[in-house]
């Protein structure tokens, strides 16, 4: 807020809180005039508890806290003369202001305007009720008549206060921020506790009050202390004590909670690049600096209505509530910028010698049915990111909603596309390593068709035919998928079976045709010593010799359990090594050239997902 909008507000706040002032003062003096003793000493009295009360709130629920104020003001207008009450009220607003020192006008406009809905709602009932007193028969309907005008004005009263302290256009969303359910509740109680306080004043009169503060402040302090304890220990439950953001169990239940309000939202998921290497140089206090740095990144970007977590080592969520995908790529892309460019200690020796971030970014309904396709979602988009380069924002999509997109698919394909889109995840739920791998094969390949001059339509085959040439893959037994040592002649052919298989899941959608190729051949080799067919040479599909080239310089550059992994350089020298044997010599040279350019999407210190 800047400087002119606070001055404009203090003074609209202060014109309010004056003419409240001054209409119960007038109305206080029309009514009566001059206070007699008895009375004076009834105002003394009920202004010197009104203080005393100011000071000593007592919490009902995390977000409202009941005013004892209000139980003074309701106990001893239902007591005694109205004049009475207001006159005392308007001296306790404006001495309580002096406490609040620049921003008296707010204090004097909330107290003068409890006392002017309180009066209101006495009026209201003394017609309904001549003799206000616990004896009187009417006395339970005019109470229900109280409690119900004392709430609708007390929130039609300050709804009008807030209108004119912030403006008509933040009214809402500040509305909605001070008057949660819980407000109706702490009002009720706060009318019994004043129904109870006015039954004492008719049985013992100001004595009577006393005791009933001595009795009111011990149990609030009492009570002030437990309630204290329990926020305590709620904020441990959903805090994380390292950075001081929320932790996994908050985020994960706000998921929930706006999931099942059918809210829409964002969701990004951001992993810090290299974390691992900064540990294993600069030690875990470094680290947790580290990290603590990031949160306090995050919370100089946090706008209203967002949520921030640390979910685990490295990991972060941010909620982002009625952003579109538009506008969650440009707050994730702002969060990304700022962590790239602050001064982390030490970041020097990390690749690209500064501190980065991989953003994973997905939307609720737009992408996902329920939660955990949600997470699901941001979760791949975050390892698309970290395993195709790293220091990027990534979107969830899948090749296979490029395929709905590109091709006239009718119903019986489209279900084919849901099946095909099951045994990809059940994949990458039993090798994240292989899905990383497409990903990267799919943009080495489709680097290499540019360069060579391969036709758009083409280009698109080849992604396409990329992305799902490992999905026989599904087939083949975890136990032999993620074997750490050499296979035997029995799971080597169980492994080679799977191009057959990857070709016989696509088979079904005539429009994966030109695709077939490419899941078929994408291991034969140019010597025609290759599988499944052993074709050779130029009889090869181009596409799926571009592949082969793609597939085997990532194998080469990635950590595996069972083989040693090789630099950029190592991988150049085996690719010549094996041009004409394994690989189509034409396209070794075009292929180092652009991996040259894009550079290597594999780091050194990546860590092993197999």
């Amino acid at each position: 807020m800047n400087g002119g909008n606070k001055r404009s507000r203090a003074i609209r706040s202060t014109v309010f809180a004056l003419v409240i002032c001054s209409g119960i003062s007038f109305w206080a003096f029309s009514r009566h005039g001059a206070l007699s003793i008895p009375e004076w000493v009834v105002f003394y009295t009920l202004s010197g508890l009104l203080v005393l009360a100011e000071r000593s709130r007592i919490p009902i629920h995390a977000k409202a806290d009941m005013t004892l104020e209000d139980v003074y003001l309701i106990g001893f207008s239902l007591a005694y003369p109205l004049y009475v009450v207001a006159w005392a009220g308007v001296a306790y607003a404006l001495s309580t202001g002096i406490r609040y020192g620049k921003f008296w006008y707010t204090q004097v406009a909330n107290a003068a305007g409890t006392v002017a809905v309180i009066l209101f709602a006495r009026s209201v009932y003394g017609l309904f009720s001549s003799a206000p007193s616990p004896s009187d028969p009417s006395w339970a309907a005019s109470m229900l008549v109280f409690t119900l005008v004392f709430i609708v004005a007390h929130m039609a009263f300050f709804g009008l206060h807030l209108a004119v302290y912030v403006g008509m256009r933040d009214f809402r969303a500040l509305w909605k921020e001070t008057y949660p359910p819980q407000v109706l509740l702490v009002y009720c109680i706060e009318i019994l506790l004043g129904v109870l306080l006015a039954t004492v004043l008719h049985t013992a009169g100001l004595a009577g009050a006393l005791l009933f503060t001595a009795l009111v402040m011990l149990v609030a302090w009492s009570y002030r202390d437990y309630f204290k304890m329990a926020r305590h220990f709620r904020a441990l439950a959903i805090t994380d004590e390292l950075t001081g953001l929320h932790n996994h169990r908050y985020i994960h239940s706000k998921i929930d909670e706006w999931i099942e309000a059918k809210s829409e939202f964002a969701l990004l998921m951001l992993d810090i690049d290299h974390f691992r290497r900064y540990n294993e140089i600069w030690g875990h206090v470094r680290g947790d600096d580290a990290l603590r740095a990031v949160a306090d990144i995050l919370r100089a970007n946090l706008l209203p209505g967002e949520e921030q977590a640390r979910v685990s080592g490295e990991e972060f969520m941010v909620l982002l509530p009625n952003y579109d995908l538009a506008q969650a790529q440009l707050k994730a892309e702002v969060l990304r910028r700022a962590i790239e460019s602050a001064d982390f200690p030490g970041a020097d020796q990390l690749p690209g010698r500064r501190m980065t971030v991989s953003i994973g970014v997905a939307r609720f309904p737009e992408m996902a049915r329920n939660k955990k396709e949600l997470m699901v979602m941001v979760d791949e988009a975050l390892y698309k990111g970290k395993f195709t380069g790293r220091n990027k924002v990534s979107l969830f999509e899948s090749v296979l909603d490029e395929m709905k997109r590109d091709f006239a698919l009718d119903h019986d394909d489209q279900e084919i596309i849901k099946t095909i889109q099951v045994f990809l995840a059940i994949l990458n739920s039993k090798d994240r390593y292989t899905y990383a791998h497409t990903e990267r094969d799919v943009v080495y390949a489709s680097a290499l068709a540019e360069r060579v001059g391969l036709s758009a339509e083409r280009l698109r085959y080849l992604r396409f035919g990329a992305y799902l040439h490992d999905i026989g893959k599904v087939e083949v037994p975890i136990e032999v998928l993620a074997k750490r040592g050499p296979l035997t002649h029995h799971e080597w052919q169980i492994m080679r079976s799977h191009v057959e298989i990857g070709e016989n899941i696509a088979k079904p959608i005539p429009s994966l045709g030109p695709c077939l190729p490419i899941i078929r051949h994408h291991h034969e080799r140019y010597d025609g010593t290759g599988y499944p067919d052993g074709l050779k040479g130029d009889d090869i599909p181009l596409e799926a010799r571009i592949l082969t080239i793609a597939d085997s310089f990532d194998a080469m550059t990635t950590s595996r359990p069972y083989q040693r992994k090789r630099s950029m350089e190592e991988a150049f020298i085996e690719l010549r090594r094996c041009a004409g044997s394994q690989f189509d010599p034409n396209l070794v040279e075009p292929f180092i050239e652009v991996v040259e350019e894009i550079g290597l999407l594999t780091e050194s210190h990546e860590e092993d997902l197999a």
